[in-house]
């Protein structure tokens, strides 16, 4: 799987993983992750044109993000009626506009210089995109850009012999392998959601566990 792998995703339109309304569980977590009112910076990697953005944009946070695909962040600021200023970085255009900030380009080209002063890292279609090979590289990669920020973290579990993944299956095992030595890891919530997902369901898979995390920072557990 490479960038050309994604970039053909959204061409095709396969974006099944996109939702049309912010994550449910997203809204119904976010109290209780977040208290107060007071505003903060949130952190979304390989976003897509995800909703969830604006979830946290008309909150008042700050929002910074990452996006292999371009027509894909452009979706995002029409859809919120924003004129974005583009420059150049390192990995492609940078998009801005009040506060909200979007990478397009890889990942692994971001640094300190493009994202510091993070609250909150929100992750809920990255780590279960990437194949084993990459999740150790990526995980490490996010703890250097965001030391100090609390995660928020959903997965989806499965049998990983039903079905090949994108999205991949995450056992709380392998969430334990690639974050406890820097994270204190809360399970907030989990669900068999086979139900809801026919699509899923006609892939051949008989069960399907949606989790959400709370990953602190152990330094600050």
């Amino acid at each position: 799987m490479d960038t050309q792998f994604w970039l053909n995703k959204w061409q095709n339109n396969e974006i099944g993983f996109h939702l049309p309304k912010p994550h449910p569980w997203l809204v119904a977590c976010w109290p209780q992750l977040h208290h107060g009112t007071d505003a903060c910076h949130v952190f979304v990697p390989l976003c897509g044109k995800s909703v969830d953005l604006d979830f946290f944009y008309q909150q008042g946070h700050q929002v910074t993000a990452n996006e292999l695909s371009e027509d894909a962040v452009k979706a995002v600021f029409e859809r919120l009626e924003l004129t974005p200023n583009k420059t150049q970085w390192e990995g492609g255009v940078c998009y801005q506009a009040a506060q909200l900030t979007i990478y397009v380009g890889d990942f692994f080209k971001l640094n300190d210089t493009h994202i510091h002063g993070v609250d909150w890292i929100y992750d809920r279609a990255a780590l279960i995109a990437l194949p084993e090979a990459m999740r150790v590289s990526y995980a490490q990669k996010l703890v250097a850009l965001c030391p100090d920020a609390q995660q928020c973290l959903i997965t989806l579990d499965y049998e990983q012999t039903q079905m090949s993944g994108p999205p991949f299956a995450l056992t709380r095992a392998l969430v334990d392998q690639y974050y406890q030595a820097t994270y204190a890891i809360d399970e907030l919530k989990s669900a068999n959601i086979i139900e809801y997902e026919p699509r899923f369901a006609q892939n051949g898979l008989t069960e399907l566990f949606q989790r959400v995390y709370r990953l602190t920072p152990k330094l600050h557990a």
